[in-house]
């Protein structure tokens, strides 16, 4: 009975587990959201509790509430700034003469539309011109940004539901750490609880290593973005610095997500104030600075960061992240060196014999 019970304890948790996710995809997103918000919060709120006016200390309730507290004074800070250069960008787009980027590019537009005609690509009754101005006032025109507003507004709701669940989720979780823990020692055999015991506690340093190794990583693409366009004086740096250094976290594709959307931005900055004739050399200053950071970033940042935050091997995580990625596209890159730092951790104590794994996992704690 007792083997029956044995066998049937951790199938029947992780049915339970899978039918959450399955049904409830939403729930789980907040959950582990709250997770990693924890794992954030989680050294600042253990220093809180510290703090003590002779023999009266901070309960867990009130330290739980100053670190949400101080966090969400961080990410407030954060908005506070990246919100106006937002607003700065979308009024230049808004006020983009048209008309004059049409007149100033004529010459060689007429060019492009010779060498189209002379392909076939175009029919020669088709005005390259016009279809340009045309596109362009659909991209800038203000009916685009209001349903792009309306498309926001329409969400709000689930916005906010989604945030009040995950700062209630949050707050539970640094109040009482040992959530995680007793929900997975609740449906592990008994024969296993020592094991799972080293894994949950290796899970939890490993991931707080990698997450805060990725917000050092991120934070100094930020810094190098915005010092090199900063030196060639690029307007907008710092916009472009922060969607640069957060894109980072996607790997490989987010560079190159971040240099476009940098050079968009670019341009867009230059369209607005008419610096027509800057756009070419100021597109090959983008470039050239996210070329140099990212080269920075693949050389030193990685192989550093992550080969001592998760113990692995810098070809490890390249063939770990290639593999997600085709697997789970993005999302799988994103999510490609945790959930693998969990798989080396699980394997270890469950199939230490195997010599594979035990080369895997020998720089492991």
């Amino acid at each position: 009975m007792n083997k029956i019970k044995a066998f049937i304890k951790p199938i029947a948790g992780i049915l339970a587990v899978g039918i959450l996710i399955y049904f409830f995809p939403d729930i789980f997103l907040y959950f582990a959201i709250a997770v990693i918000l924890s794992m954030l919060g989680r050294p600042l709120c253990e220093l809180i509790k510290k703090i003590h006016i002779k023999k009266f200390y901070l309960g867990d309730a009130v330290s739980s509430v100053l670190t949400m507290l101080s966090m969400f004074l961080i990410f407030s800070l954060i908005f506070l700034i990246i919100i106006p250069l937002v607003n700065r960008e979308i009024m230049i787009l808004s006020k983009i003469d048209t008309k004059a980027i049409v007149e100033y590019f004529e010459k060689p537009l007429e060019d492009v539309y010779n060498f189209l005609i002379q392909y076939n690509i175009i029919r020669p009754e088709e005005d390259i011109l016009k279809i340009i101005e045309d596109k362009l006032y659909s991209i800038v025109s203000w009916d685009n940004f209001s349903s792009i507003l309306g498309s926001f507004v329409s969400k709000t709701s689930s916005l906010v539901v989604g945030t009040f669940s995950t700062i209630f989720l949050t707050f539970f979780l640094l109040r009482d750490p040992n959530i995680v823990h007793n929900i997975f020692m609740a449906i592990t055999p008994d024969s296993q609880t020592i094991r799972m015991k080293k894994i949950l506690h290796d899970s939890r340093i490993m991931l707080t290593r990698y997450i805060f190794g990725l917000i050092s990583e991120v934070l100094c693409m930020m810094i190098l973005i915005f010092i090199g366009l900063a030196i060639f004086g690029i307007k907008n740096a710092l916009i472009i610095a922060v969607i640069g250094g957060l894109m980072n976290i996607i790997p490989y594709l987010g560079p190159l997500m971040g240099c476009t959307i940098g050079v968009i931005i670019g341009i867009i900055s230059n369209l607005g104030i008419g610096s027509y004739d800057m756009i070419l050399p100021n597109t090959l200053e983008i470039i050239g600075v996210f070329v140099a950071a990212n080269l920075i970033d693949n050389f030193v940042l990685q192989p550093t960061i992550y080969s001592k935050s998760v113990f692995a091997h810098p070809i490890e995580i390249f063939l770990v992240i290639l593999m997600a990625g085709n697997i789970g596209g993005v999302v799988g890159m994103i999510i490609a060196i945790p959930s693998y730092t969990l798989i080396r951790i699980i394997a270890k104590q469950m199939l230490s014999e195997f010599k594979f794994v035990e080369l895997l996992t020998r720089k492991m704690m």
